[in-house]
């Protein structure tokens, strides 16, 4: 019996999967532990720094939590975008084959890296809780919701940078020029109560900054977001999208030709 078109997907983006696997864990033992251990560490010194300097809690949290709640989004987001932009340019040659369509390496990278997110934040946060902090989330469907958003914004421009980049190979250098301010504009160690009020503009054009805002008020009792914005969120997530997809259908053929 023949397979319809979304079975065809479904396996082609499975033996990517294991294939993406492979090729980015399989060839270093450690490639798991680094996805571990870098938000960790980066988590770990932030907290020193502030620790040194006499801030033992930010908004009544404790300062490592804090710093988790903003590094660990980030982190996803910031590699989620590199690996999306790449994915129809590092996989043209399997186009070759009719059944691998320029959408499927896309959709791999999206389920691997969203699926590492989680891991990551659940074993993070569970052995937070083992050494003895409170990690349980005040509203966890928010919580969801914000990672979600976050998701399909970075899934929106990852579609928009594929195109760029088959136009323009030194695309992923110019992002990568962008995503480094971006951890300092993000909400990593601070948040808008943190910020004269009269500076909120500089950043709440980030939407990375929102879901950085939204997730701590989410997480923390203590703490509520006088500027993040759920709108603003679902407007860049249908925005960035639509012209995702726009760009993805332009440049179809340009992308098995190429």
């Amino acid at each position: 019996m023949a397979r319809t078109s979304l079975q065809v997907m479904r396996d082609t983006v499975f033996a990517l999967m294991m294939r993406e696997l492979k090729t980015r864990f399989g060839a270093r033992k450690l490639g798991y532990f680094w996805a571990l251990a870098e938000p960790a560490a980066q988590a770990l010194i932030l907290s020193t720094i502030f620790t040194l300097v006499g801030r033992n809690t930010l908004t009544g949290v404790p300062v490592a939590i804090f710093m988790l709640s903003g590094i660990l989004p980030y982190k996803f987001f910031s590699k989620l975008l590199p690996q999306l932009t790449a994915s129809v340019h590092a996989n043209r040659s399997l186009f070759a084959y009719r059944q691998v369509a320029p959408i499927d390496p896309l959709i791999t990278r999206l389920f691997i890296e969203f699926a590492t997110h989680i891991v990551v934040y659940v074993l993070i946060m569970s052995a937070m809780a083992w050494i003895g902090y409170d990690v349980w989330p005040e509203d966890l469907l928010s919580l969801l919701l914000a990672t979600l958003l976050l998701t399909l914004i970075g899934t929106g421009l990852g579609l928009m940078l594929c195109s760029a980049m088959s136009h323009w190979e030194d695309t992923p250098k110019v992002l990568q020029m962008v995503m480094t301010p971006m951890f300092f504009v993000s909400g990593i160690f601070f948040c808008a109560t943190m910020v004269p009020q009269q500076y909120w503009y500089l950043l709440t054009w980030n939407p990375i900054f929102h879901v950085t805002e939204l997730s701590r008020d989410a997480y923390f009792a203590s703490y509520t977001t006088p500027v993040g914005s759920w709108a603003f969120l679902m407007a860049t997530a249908l925005v960035t999208n639509a012209l995702g997809l726009m760009l993805y259908q332009v440049n179809r053929q340009r992308f098995i030709s190429a």
